[in-house]
């Protein structure tokens, strides 16, 4: 079995310095670094974590709990957590809210040891952030925040809201439909109060029949959307408070005979990569800098858990809309 002392002898480094580039890589030198990384690659050398975390008394695992995974952002979101914990030398236990009930859910997470939390399925209200607080192990919130505050980082949804319905009127648009998700989720009611207001300032009319609210469940904004399109008076726009929304709302209009954007405009908010690709070239809304909330959350976690400071952390990204093709 090849050991770290194989790896520092071929690469010409100290047995600790290839430790630092498995806990610390931001402590060693670009060059020592790739040197390393290139000769464990070559040896096939995988770090013993099980051995460090007996020898630590840890678990060396995380948990996340996910948004469901017909969501894009979600996909997108797993993998990331997953491949930078695995850099760190630990393991993910995935949960996805679709799968299980959630009080069975939490039960599950909370009565498993593990060293820390990541989590975008929680409830605006939800009564499981005081019980995440009280395991005392480090935790993140991504995408969604809670109304009592904890650790989160998310992008400025109220903003969201507000300047997709901006653009959508900038271009003409007066007969807008604003597909969203329920509002007990703290991405929603954001995103939902940013559109209301931006259509009061700019003298808009916008009601609540403007408005369709649906469970994430493909089939059901599928059968929402057919409703909306037999209006006598349909919309000109389309503002889908997910990129998973207008993907389904894509995919149904364009089973429907219309084209997009010559017979009605579709933005989205998450700029999920996969929506990005030129097959559907979706107009949406995300964080400035385009970074990942996962990422910025998943390295926030792996800090806290590092360094045992679990001081609270917040943060909000401001928004930039990335325009594509489907306005």
């Amino acid at each position: 079995m090849v050991s770290s002392n194989d790896v520092a002898k071929m690469a010409g480094v100290s047995q600790s310095t290839v430790s630092r580039v498995i806990n610390h890589p931001e402590s060693v030198s670009r060059i020592k670094r790739e040197r390393v990384e290139r000769v464990m690659k070559e040896l096939n050398y995988i770090p013993n974590s099980i051995a460090r975390s007996l020898i630590n008394n840890k678990t060396n695992q995380i948990s996340l709990i996910s948004g469901t995974l017909n969501n894009p952002f979600f996909v997108e979101s797993t993998r990331i957590i997953i491949n930078a914990a695995y850099k760190k030398g630990y393991t993910v236990n995935v949960f996805f809210e679709e799968n299980i009930q959630k009080d069975d859910l939490y039960k599950t997470v909370f009565s498993q040891k593990t060293e820390g939390i990541i989590l975008s399925s929680m409830y605006y209200e939800s009564d499981y952030l005081d019980e995440i607080e009280k395991l005392g192990v480090p935790y993140m919130m991504f995408n969604r925040k809670h109304i009592s505050g904890g650790n989160y980082v998310e992008i400025d949804n109220y903003q969201a809201g507000y300047m997709g319905g901006k653009y959508l009127v900038s271009k003409g648009h007066n007969n807008i439909h604003f597909f969203s998700g329920e509002l007990e989720k703290s991405t929603f009611l954001g995103r939902y109060n940013g559109v209301f207001q931006v259509m009061s300032d700019l003298n808009v009319k916008f009601e609540k029949s403007n408005v369709s609210i649906t469970k994430q469940r493909p089939e059901l904004i599928a059968e929402e959307l057919v409703k909306v399109m037999s209006k006598r008076n349909r919309p000109s726009a389309i503002f889908a408070a997910t990129d998973m929304i207008a993907f389904t709302l894509l995919d149904t209009l364009q089973k429907m005979g219309y084209k997009t954007p010559e017979d009605i405009a579709i933005i989205g908010i998450d700029n999920t990569e996969t929506l990005k690709h030129s097959s559907f070239n979706l107009t949406s809304i995300g964080p400035e800098g385009d970074e990942h909330l996962s990422a910025i959350a998943i390295e926030q976690l792996m800090n806290m858990i590092e360094t045992e400071n679990y001081d609270e952390y917040q943060k909000t990204i401001p928004c930039k809309l990335y325009e594509r093709r489907t306005v």
